[in-house]
């Protein structure tokens, strides 16, 4: 392979995430590979997403007599799965441009992240000190380093039930701009605490103000922290056996129960994301109803077991998941905001369903 080295220069500070997401991303990388010794990073070419197959940024390295040009993608976050499907994408269209090498940025890559970009042989860079270089005749590599962006109580807090309800009224419209008072009458919070939320949501780089009002700045990295702490809490389930052969005549089964005797219901995860794609083949329904009553499950013909099942089913306590719920091809469907959160919190392919989900009809 050449010449290896594994040694980085210690850095003073590493940029911080702020309003400019994307750019102080960008920034932090360039710090990174500028501290590598006899690195030389000689080119930097932004906003040619057009003409470069939608990149977010490439670079033009030089080591010795050697030049390199680096295609880069900028990500919000470094999870596995949205790194597993950047890095296929990246090296493709690395190779159909021409460029020698490929390299996602993202403020932390994790060490199953850190595997599946060595294993593609895409390079990464994180803000929190990490890196993998593999260029003709320069090895670099750091690990180990932890992650510096790990949410804060403060941006916790906003995704308590109560508080959930402000953040699931901005992200359903993440283009408009709000009053308190707005807010307060869509939600049924009080300004009170939309005004703590507001506060919080700005000291996070999440919203900016605007006169008299506030408008969501960036809404893809305020829905990741929320399913990251939607999958830190992730919700307890009823697991029960019906009679069925297949999962079509189960949604029938339960839809008709619950029209019987007036239970309010909505279907999510893999069940529920079939009615709108083919995200994922389910094999259990997943269902959130507003009161469980023994006559429905009798007519159903449910038996509750300890795990497995083909039938899941949560109480809503406060109607927060049942709010922007919507009929699809005759079956109520929780909101597209809300099925995200459920395929995340389901791991694995579910969070390929939810990123999917997520690029299709979410948007950011």
């Amino acid at each position: 392979m050449g010449e290896t080295d594994k040694i980085l220069k210690e850095q003073k500070q590493l940029p911080r995430l702020s309003k400019g997401v994307e750019s102080g991303l960008i920034r932090g990388a360039l710090a990174v590979l500028q501290a590598v010794p006899n690195l030389g990073v000689k080119q930097v070419s932004t906003g040619s997403k057009q003409a470069d197959h939608r990149l977010d940024f490439s670079l033009l390295l030089s080591f010795g007599q050697k030049k390199f040009k680096v295609a880069a993608e900028v990500k919000n976050s470094g999870e596995p799965a949205v790194v597993r499907r950047s890095a296929a994408w990246l090296k493709d269209v690395a190779t159909k441009t021409k460029h020698s090498y490929a390299m996602i940025v993202a403020p932390f890559i994790s060490h199953e992240g850190a595997e599946i970009c060595r294993d593609l042989g895409v390079g990464y860079v994180d803000l929190s000190g990490n890196c993998l270089l593999n260029l003709e005749g320069l090895y670099v590599e750091r690990t180990g380093n932890p992650n510096r962006f790990k949410k804060p109580r403060e941006i916790q807090s906003f995704f308590s039930p109560k508080s959930s309800r402000v953040i699931r009224c901005l992200l359903s419209d993440p283009k408009r701009s709000w009053t308190l008072r707005g807010l307060a009458t869509e939600t049924g919070v009080s300004i009170g605490l939309i005004h703590r939320i507001a506060m919080g949501l700005e000291a996070n780089f999440f919203a900016r103000k605007e006169l008299r009002a506030f408008k969501l700045e960036d809404p893809a990295r305020l829905l990741e922290a929320w399913r990251d702490e939607y999958f830190r809490r992730t919700p307890k389930w009823t697991r029960y056996i019906i009679k069925t052969a297949a999962i079509k005549n189960a949604l029938t089964k339960l839809k008709t129960a619950a029209n019987h005797h007036g239970v309010r219901y909505a279907f999510t995860g893999p069940s529920g994301a079939s009615l709108i794609s083919s995200y994922l083949t389910p094999t259990a329904v997943h269902l959130y109803v507003d009161v469980l009553k023994e006559e429905f499950l009798e007519e159903i013909k449910a038996d509750q077991i300890s795990s497995e099942g083909n039938l899941l089913i949560k109480v809503v306590e406060q109607e927060n998941e049942f709010v922007g719920s919507k009929q699809v091809k005759g079956f109520y469907v929780v909101s597209d905001l809300q099925l995200y959160l459920d395929l995340w919190a389901m791991g694995g392919r579910g969070q390929e369903a939810a990123e999917e989900l997520r690029r299709e009809r979410l948007h950011f």
